[in-house]
């Protein structure tokens, strides 16, 4: 089965990071991120109007795919989270999201996804009275989203109406039950599932860190977007904020991790000359190269002119975030990991275990 998974511009969300841990939770299912914009000129979502509407584009573009999932936060104007007679797409509301819960949207995304998919293998049937806390809750009641998320559990008795025999078909449910947990407990915890992925799936090689994120102080808001980023793709990265504790120096506790740091990103900004002038980081970025360990220069957006780098650092490639194409960020992940973007997003399995291939140790 393969699913596509859109936002519009109404939606501020790496959607990216919820497609990865798609992936890595129900890897029987193809997830991919939609390209193809499909917003509507129409301030509300009817049925079948604005499904009429959907461009060549999209149409094209899921043309190969069994499923579409399309999030926006425009209404639907019988106040549904979706409806669809579409036979690929299916346009999910969260209009008036911040009234109805306060948990992240990402978790909501993320539960719907699960909601459609239980609907497309027919697991129970809608429960079109009060909400339960089932997945098939109807939710005439909108608020009921807030307990679902929490509770994102298949009840009993839809359960038992699914009967499915087929050892693939009992595995998908297994994995959709997976994820269901996953949006309680991060919801529970009111907690952002894509910061729950992170925390529960840490990289492989215990307290190593596939990353050492090297940048001028004036330059820590961009790196640490940056740094946010990475983290969504389940990588562990070294960031001094987050890794040195009050009163300790940097070159200590970096030289006692140094060993268990797989690669180093070394960010040139706005700020001009960074820390990898002075002569004790430029001591820890060689013991990188005499590691054979990637030293990835990485020019930030804004930064008008590049400053001249140390003469053994010229030999490596740059990430340049001043451009689009190809994605910096699959770039800079690609130079980390040492998985090219095709076959990062091709795999059913996570970025976690293709970074085994690459240990930070």
């Amino acid at each position: 089965m393969k699913i596509r998974i859109f936002l519009d511009d109404t939606i501020p969300l790496d959607i990216g990071g919820v497609v990865n841990g798609l992936s890595r939770v129900v890897p029987s299912v193809t997830w991919n991120v939609g390209k193809s914009s499909f917003a509507s000129d129409q301030e509300v979502i009817s049925n079948p109007e604005t499904y009429r509407d959907l461009s060549t584009a999209f149409r094209k573009e899921v043309r190969a795919d069994d499923r579409a999932f399309l999030f926006t936060e425009k209404p639907y104007d019988n106040n549904y989270f979706f409806d669809s007679d579409d036979d690929t797409a299916t346009i999910v509301s969260l209009y008036g999201w911040e009234h109805l819960t306060n948990l992240p949207r990402a978790n909501g995304i993320v539960y719907f996804a699960a909601a459609l998919l239980i609907r497309r293998l027919e697991i129970g049937r809608s429960h079109t009275g009060e909400n339960t806390g089932c997945i098939n809750d109807f939710w005439r009641d909108k608020t009921g989203v807030d307990s679902g998320m929490r509770a994102a559990f298949i009840c009993a008795t839809c359960s038992r109406s699914s009967h499915r025999s087929s050892p693939a078909s009992d595995s998908l449910v297994a994995e959709v039950t997976a994820l269901l947990d996953d949006v309680s407990h991060a919801s529970r915890a009111h907690e952002d599932i894509l910061d729950y992925w992170v925390r529960t799936n840490p990289s492989p090689g215990g307290a190593g860190f596939h990353v050492f994120l090297c940048h001028n102080s004036k330059d820590k808001p961009a790196v640490r977007k940056i740094n946010e980023r990475l983290k969504v793709y389940g990588l562990a990265t070294w960031l001094d904020e987050e890794q040195l504790p009050p009163g300790r120096a940097w070159q200590e506790l970096l030289e006692a991790q140094i060993e268990n740091i797989g690669a180093v990103a070394v960010f040139v900004g706005s700020a001009g000359i960074g820390p990898w002038q002075d002569d004790e980081m430029r001591a820890f970025i060689s013991e990188f190269v005499n590691r054979r360990c990637p030293v990835i220069p990485v020019i930030l957006e804004g930064c008008s002119t590049v400053p001249q780098l140390p003469l053994f650092m010229r030999q490596f490639t740059w990430v340049d975030f001043r451009k689009h194409a190809p994605p910096p960020l699959e770039l800079l992940i690609w130079g980390i990991t040492g998985q090219k973007p095709s076959v990062r997003t091709r795999s059913n399995k996570s970025l976690k275990r293709m970074v085994r291939k690459r240990p930070a140790a």
